[in-house]
């Protein structure tokens, strides 16, 4: 398996962390990528954004992950959001009502604007 494709990826800088999800978020792939995320929270991360650029397919394993991910940033006063899930992502999202319940963003750059305009991160 290489990075991108059935794994999730983590990067970070200024308090804030960028985790890259794997090209399928199921059974196999979604605890990892929560792992991921709630380390990135436990490194006390100001804002952690779920990169959904290489994300083609998600389960309810994957949505629980997200799930999983936002409540323990919720808990830890972590600022959180999906970024730029593709079309058949971000239906699941619509369908699931994780859309109302998340902060999704087009772009990388439009989540850090909207952080910065709200909280100076």
């Amino acid at each position: 398996m290489t990075p991108g494709e059935d794994q999730a990826a983590a990067g970070s800088g200024g308090g804030i962390e960028i985790v890259r999800m794997p090209a399928k978020l199921d059974l196999t792939t979604s605890e990892g990528a929560a792992a991921l995320g709630c380390a990135a929270i436990a490194r006390l991360a100001r804002l952690v954004l779920l990169d959904l650029t290489g994300l083609s397919s998600c389960d309810a394993r994957g949505l629980s992950a997200f799930v999983k991910i936002a409540n323990q940033a919720h808990a830890a006063g972590c600022g959180f959001g999906l970024i730029a899930p593709r079309p058949q992502v971000a239906k699941i999202l619509w369908i699931s009502g994780l859309d109302r319940r998340m902060p999704v963003f087009a772009t990388v750059g439009d989540a850090l604007a909207l952080r910065t305009a709200t909280v100076g991160v």
